[in-house]
């Protein structure tokens, strides 16, 4: 199949994100949130040829330093760290030259080992922040006014968003990439994640025509206890409400992954938009948090405190991430994923007990990336024999234009 930047209108679109820090969330997640943006990444290097190579890394040690990445092709990313940069780990940031910018939160695993968000490891996040910002920038400077780009628009949020219509065998295709980062490497708010329409995503979605087109989202590699207790191998899973999302993006996707030989499953009860959950996990995390605060205020002795700060901080590192990256009321309309009621199916890949016991963080691989394109580039052919059906419940169902009430804006 061949990709090439297009002048068409699309008619079916692709959109992946990258939750800088998000390693961990809701229903006890443990991930590699970047797998969406590799995707794009990836596509969008296909069909342009321009090299995501990192060629520098400028670091800014101490209490207001910085770091730059800039790619061979003039890319260009920065983000800092709200408590400063050490000269050491300047000295790692730096270590990441001669890689390409594609699977960010493997690159900032290689280099520190783990992070966590929610404030906790910042200097890696803002690591990963500048990658993603210089991957997408560096097709924003080669094709001006081909990519449509902006920056987040929500407050204290500093990620890059970037799309173009490419040609998947003349196939007109809406492709998005997203970067959900905070300003001082604290964690993503993830309210512009999916295909969500709010704020600069919106003009940036309505200029290329894909409000209300079917649409695949492409999410990470998780270790989801739930399911991965149940699983002896990796397994791609696709995700969509049987009422909410469309499913015939939904199993276009999952024949496609079945065709293909790889182990994929199909889920159409786990995605419910169910009113008030979200603020009632935050209320059941922060009395959590509380109880340990209660528990603290008590303590006389020194091991005390020390479990209890211990305690505090998996809650904060860990479970903070499940109520963090989306505010309540928009997680009851768009779910976890940012899905515009009626336009999109998730596509993820499920790691297995084992892979978590010995890994404890998922990373994505060249291999894994390699499936992900391969199954999304199938998919837009197999949406094409439902194009009609799937276009017209995605019209149908899409409410873009209440959205913008309900987030934290600028």
């Amino acid at each position: 199949m061949k990709l090439h930047v297009s002048e068409k209108e699309a008619v079916i679109a692709v959109v992946g994100h990258v939750g800088c820090g998000h390693c961990h969330s809701n229903k006890k997640f443990v991930q590699d949130d970047s797998g969406g943006l590799a995707t794009v990444l990836s596509l969008f290097q296909e069909a342009t040829g321009i090299s995501l190579t990192i060629k520098e890394v400028r670091v800014v040690s101490g209490i207001a330093g910085y770091i730059e990445v800039e790619t061979e092709s003039g890319g260009v990313g920065r983000a800092s760290a709200r408590r400063g940069i050490t000269i050491h780990e300047a000295k790692l940031a730096k270590s990441i030259v001669g890689r390409q910018a594609i699977r960010t939160h493997t690159l900032v695993m290689e280099v520190f080992g783990r992070f966590y968000g929610q404030g906790v490891h910042e200097v890696p996040v803002a690591l990963q922040t500048a990658i993603a910002n210089a991957a997408l920038d560096s097709f924003v400077k080669n094709f001006p006014g081909k990519f449509i780009a902006g920056f987040e628009d929500v407050t204290g949020s500093c990620g890059m968003i970037a799309g173009a219509v490419l040609d998947f065998n003349e196939i007109p295709v809406a492709v998005v990439g997203t970067v959900n980062a905070s300003k001082g490497g604290i964690g993503p708010n993830e309210d512009l994640e999916g295909n969500n329409a709010v704020g600069i995503k919106h003009e940036i979605m309505s200029r290329l025509g894909m409000l209300d087109i079917p649409t695949i989202v492409v999410e990470g590699k998780v270790y989801w206890p739930e399911l991965s207790n149940k699983l002896d191998q990796p397994t791609f899973l696709i995700r969509a409400d049987s009422i909410a999302d469309n499913l015939f993006v939904a199993h276009s996707m999952y024949n496609t992954a079945k065709s293909l030989g790889y182990p994929v499953q199909i889920n159409t009860e786990a995605l419910p938009r169910v009113a008030g959950a979200m603020k009632k996990s935050t209320q059941i995390l922060g009395q959590r948090i509380a109880d340990l605060g209660y528990n603290l205020q008590n303590a006389e002795y020194a091991q005390e405190k020390v479990n209890i700060l211990a305690d505090l901080a998996i809650l904060v590192s860990q479970d903070g991430g499940g109520v963090s990256f989306m505010s309540n009321k928009l997680h009851e309309i768009i779910g976890p994923i940012g899905m515009t009621p009626g336009t999109s199916a998730v596509l993820s890949y499920i790691v297995e007990k084992k892979y978590q016991d010995n890994y404890v963080i998922p990373f994505i691989t060249e291999v894994d990336l390699n499936y992900f394109v391969r199954i999304v580039k199938n998919s837009i052919e197999e949406i094409t024999t439902v194009l009609p059906e799937a276009t017209a419940y995605a019209s149908q169902l899409a409410c873009v234009e209440m959205l913008d009430e309900l987030i934290l804006k600028k």
